[in-house]
Formats: structure tokens, sequence, C-alpha cells
């Protein structure tokens, strides 16, 4: 059910100029988002912008007249058929724990698992143009979290951050698709499937009421929203420039431990993960690294880790073919020829021990290659 409070948060932030600092300020002045709609239907605005320098009257009495026209009817009608949920940094149930002003002020969300934001939260992100194998490895990465109980938390954009969601939703865990526009426009539009998959294994969330478009001013904002929301942050792949190396600035800044996963530097796409490193982020060599973090971070007072032993990946008692084939794969894709080639194996000892890899979930077939995993 809707509540009056709810809808007044989405009347007020869907006002024309409302802007997260000027959020914030009509949330101090007025605590209750029903008192500080009554209190700019009364024309009280200038409690809110009356010491903003930018402003000259003429701004100022334009911002007071579209403010005393707060909808709060249409609101509650907008976010009871798009099933609408609303927070601000005064509910209990705030998923942000810092009091940050540069942050947004109200998180609306949209999904079928709102249980998402209750467990530890783990973000992985990185380049929208990534490569098979950091496909590969967002993917099996989020998997393993999400049995372990963990919320996979991204960008619902291409390349690694998709590649997140979908491991995560595969392994029937719960997911958390931040976006920089309104819930109800899917960006890319390519996502439509992602997203409805999001939604009923986790939550969508945004800042933005509904119709609000990609801008590329949002998507920093977006950026620090997912940093805030994770308990731990990984990079995956990353460019040298980009949004994934603004998430991790924005957890650092935060006090979020940031992991990168190492690459080569033939790479392009694992440049950045390679500068993070250099200027002090974790490298990344096995989800049980990740699992070790989140013990000490504040996220372990929500939900525990389930199927701990499962998440942090044993050691698995290999014979001598299954170590052949993994010697020879070296942490790199690889055809069967390939392998019986590197190694002291004919052709149907490698089918078989890579066969038996795969059983146990140490390689995977992809498009004619076996990945390590």
């Amino acid at each position: 059910m809707i509540s009056k409070r709810e809808s007044a948060l989405y009347a007020l932030i869907a006002l024309p100029r409302m802007t997260p600092s000027r959020m914030h300020r009509v949330l101090h002045i007025w605590p209750d988002p029903i008192d500080a709609v009554k209190g700019l239907a009364s024309g009280a605005a200038i409690k809110v912008i009356g010491d903003e320098k930018r402003l000259n009257d003429e701004g100022r009495s334009q911002i007071a007249a579209a403010w005393r026209m707060v909808d709060v009817l249409s609101a509650a009608r907008i976010i009871k058929r798009n099933g609408t949920r609303l927070r601000c940094p005064l509910d209990d149930d705030w998923p942000i724990e810092e009091e940050d002003t540069t942050l947004p002020a109200v998180l609306l969300n949209e999904g079928e698992s709102p249980s998402a934001l209750a467990a530890q939260r783990v973000a992985i992100v990185g380049t929208r143009a990534a490569s098979p194998h950091g496909i590969a490895d967002a993917h099996a990465l989020a998997a393993t979290l999400a049995e372990a109980g963990i919320t996979i938390v991204s960008g619902l954009a291409l390349g690694i951050d998709a590649a997140a969601h979908r491991g995560a939703i595969e392994a029937g865990g719960e997911t958390i698709g931040v976006v920089a526009t309104g819930l109800d426009v899917t960006y890319p539009r390519s996502h439509h499937s992602l997203y409805a998959a999001v939604r009923k294994q986790g939550l969508v969330m945004s800042e933005h009421p509904h119709g609000v478009g990609p801008r590329p001013e949002r998507f920093p904002v977006r950026n620090r929203i997912i940093a805030a929301l994770a308990d731990v942050v990984v990079v995956v792949e990353a460019a040298s420039r980009g949004g994934a190396l603004s998430t991790a600035a924005a957890a650092t800044a935060l006090g979020r431990p940031v992991f990168a996963q190492p690459g080569s530097t033939r790479n392009p796409v694992a440049a950045g993960c390679n500068s993070l490193i250099a200027d002090g982020a974790l490298p990344l060599l096995d989800a049980s690294d990740v699992v070790i973090a989140l013990g000490m971070t504040s996220g372990s007072r929500r939900a525990p880790i389930r199927n701990l032993a499962a998440a942090t990946k044993p050691a698995i008692p290999l014979d001598k073919a299954g170590r052949e084939v993994m010697r020879a794969l070296g942490g790199e894709p690889a055809s069967l020829d390939e392998i019986a080639l590197r190694s002291n194996l004919d052709a149907p000892d490698v089918a078989r021990a890579v066969a038996s890899l795969c059983a146990i979930g140490l390689t995977k077939r992809v498009r004619g290659l076996i990945w390590p995993l």
C-alpha cells in the first residue's frame, strides 16, 4: 500500500528545478515530507532557495510559484500504477549509511525482492566494451557471490554490468540495478528483458521521477549511488577512463574496500584496473577475497553469508589429467586442440578431463573455447 508520505516525497522530487541539494534542504526544514508539501504549497520556498546566490529575484519568484503547485494526487497515482517505493535519509530502512548531501535525498525502487537491500551488497562494475573473458569473469564472480546470499549491485549497462546482473539472476540470487533515468525508461533499449529479470529477482533503483531520460551528467551521480549502496566494490575490466573508475573513486571516498581484477598490459580494458591496483586498490584473485572483505565492513551486520564454503571455492582435488589441462589453460581460454598441444595428453584424454572440470565448475565451454573459472 502506498503511503501518503511516499506520495509526498514523489511529488517533491518531481517539482521543476528540484535538485538533490535543494531536496536535502527541504527535508532539513520539514523532516516530514507531508509538512514539506504544505510548506511549499503555502509559498515558503524562500526558506529553501533564499540563500542561493546564483538566483536573482525573478528566478526565486518563478521557483516559488512553481513549487506552490506541488501535486500529491498525481504522484500517488504514478507510484501506485508502477509499484514504486520511496525512501529518504530519515527512514529507518534508508540503505545508505553516510549522511552525504552529494548523494540524492530520495531513492525510488521497483521490484519484487525488497529483501535485496537487507543482505550484504557487492557492486560489480566495469567497461561497456568488455572482452569475452571479462564478461565470463564478471558473470562467474556474481554467480558465486549470489549463491552465498550476497546481493549484486551494478548499473544495468552493457558489458560487465549486464554480465554481473545475469550471473546473479542465473544463480538464483538477488541483484540491484541502479539507473540514471526514470524507472520507466530502459537504457540501453536492448536491455528490456534484463530490466524485467532484475525486477523479478531484485530491484531497479533511481533518484529520478518517471519519464526522465539519460543525460551524461546523470551517470556520475548514478555511479556514486552504486558505490554508496555497496559494502565492497569490484572493478572487473575498465579502460583508463570511464564510469567504473568514477564508481571506484566514489567508493574510496566513502571508505569502501575496492578490488580490481588485474589484466594483461596488452589488454586496453585492463588499463583502468591495473591503474587502480597501482594506486592502492586490492587485486582480485578469488571470490573468497571479497567474502573476507565483507566480514570487515559494516555490511556484516546485515544478513549472514550463506554457503560460505561454496563462495570461497576451496581447492578441489584433481587427477593428473585435470591438473595438466588447468596448467595448459594458464588462466586463459583455449580450444581442445590448443590444450592438447600445450599438454602431454592426447585428444580423447583432453576431452574427458575437460568434461570433468566443467562438471565440477572449474571450466566452462563458451563458443568452442574452454574458459577457466
